[in-house]
């Protein structure tokens, strides 16, 4: 564990380790509630009226908030209700598919229209409202830590947007999740105001940034190490496999959200005051030879569901299993059609959140 400090001038303590990743992440006397943080809090550079969106979701609460939000919530993302999208999800795949030219690019052509088409009718957001909601979701994971102006003025519009969602799906109700958030009821319990857009802002970020990176990040692992696609074209059932896998090696956030110490801890043989910052890098966790065996190596077959490449605790990530989802319905869709294709230059984007991939041409063979 060490001492960094981030772009935008925060000081936090880095842990590093599995063992140690998974112990911050149960830990109860570290708060994820940036209410109570101050000026220390991720997003205290936003406006208030920015910051109070995504304050009171259960991302960013303790329990006994967390657990009665968590509760309201986790119906809607139970296996077996993701699984009924999955005949949509696959149409939206093979549409785009048929649509790609000779050289796509599956970052900008493929994954990220995948998570876009289908976050926008599990949200219920308008079709012509898609682009923009993808843009300030990205300018959001991208440059939350960096005080950037323009990030700044994407995450006011994006949290505008999604108080205008959440009041006109009071108005005018549908068959989509926030229409359900809206009505949902739980011993006469619902969801508030605050509750509902910070829910809807974190499954915005969530379903459209990170599901796309963990898409692009499959298919680019896939392209990169022919062995383990052959192997994987050889027997489809190494599918879930090969996701737990790319989330392993590549996780598509590199870094946890922040957690604050209520009181003095050791960590590490360290001692963290109480009031200090505590955030944990998923990559190297998942990458640490104390727990991994070959860590560096991707490899399909190891399937280790044990990474923290979606967290651990009780804010591993709800939308877990529509992630896993969409990413096995593009690789399957993709390599069933073009097998042969092969990989041009990519290009990354590097952050302290996320190591994003910003383009992966393709060459359709």
């Amino acid at each position: 564990m060490e001492q960094i400090q981030l772009p935008d001038g925060k000081k936090v303590w880095l842990v590093s380790d599995y063992a140690g990743t998974r112990s911050v992440l149960t830990d109860p006397r570290l708060s994820t509630d940036p209410l109570r943080m101050g000026d220390k809090a991720p997003f205290s550079a936003f406006p208030e009226s920015v910051a109070s969106v995504m304050a009171h979701d259960m991302l960013n609460n303790d329990p006994p908030s967390h657990t009665r939000l968590r509760r309201l919530v986790t119906p809607t993302f139970t296996v077996r209700r993701i699984a009924d999208h999955r005949p949509y999800v696959e149409q939206v795949a093979a549409s785009l598919i048929d649509g790609f030219g000779s050289n796509p690019d599956l970052v900008g052509d493929y994954a990220g229209p995948l998570a876009t088409t289908v976050l926008g009718v599990l949200l219920g957001i308008p079709a012509e409202d898609a682009a923009d909601v993808r843009y300030w979701s990205e300018l959001f994971v991208l440059d939350l830590l960096t005080r950037n102006d323009e990030a700044i003025d994407a995450t006011h519009k994006l949290s505008d947007y999604t108080l205008k969602l959440v009041e006109d799906r009071r108005r005018n109700p549908g068959d989509d999740l926030v229409s359900r958030l809206v009505s949902m009821r739980d011993d006469e319990d619902r969801l508030n105001d605050e509750e509902l857009a910070s829910t809807v802002f974190t499954l915005v970020i969530g379903g459209q940034t990170a599901t796309t990176q963990l898409l692009a990040k499959a298919l680019y692992l896939l392209l990169t190490h022919p062995d383990q696609l052959e192997l994987l074209l050889s027997d489809w059932s190494l599918l879930p496999s090969a996701v737990h896998e790319v989330l392993r090696i590549d996780p598509p956030l590199q870094m946890t959200s922040f957690r604050m110490s209520t009181e003095p801890i050791e960590l590490d043989g360290q001692t963290v005051p109480a009031g200090d910052i505590v955030v944990c890098a998923l990559k190297d966790a998942n990458r640490d030879p104390a727990r991994f065996t070959d860590p560096e190596r991707f490899e399909i077959r190891k399937g280790d569901s044990q990474h923290l490449g979606f967290g651990h605790g009780l804010h591993r990530c709800i939308g877990a299993n529509l992630a896993e989802l969409q990413c096995q319905v593009g690789i399957t869709a993709f390599f069933s059609r073009y097998p042969g294709a092969t990989a041009g230059e990519v290009s990354w984007r590097q952050t302290p959140l996320i190591t994003a991939l910003s383009s992966l041409p393709v060459q359709l063979n």
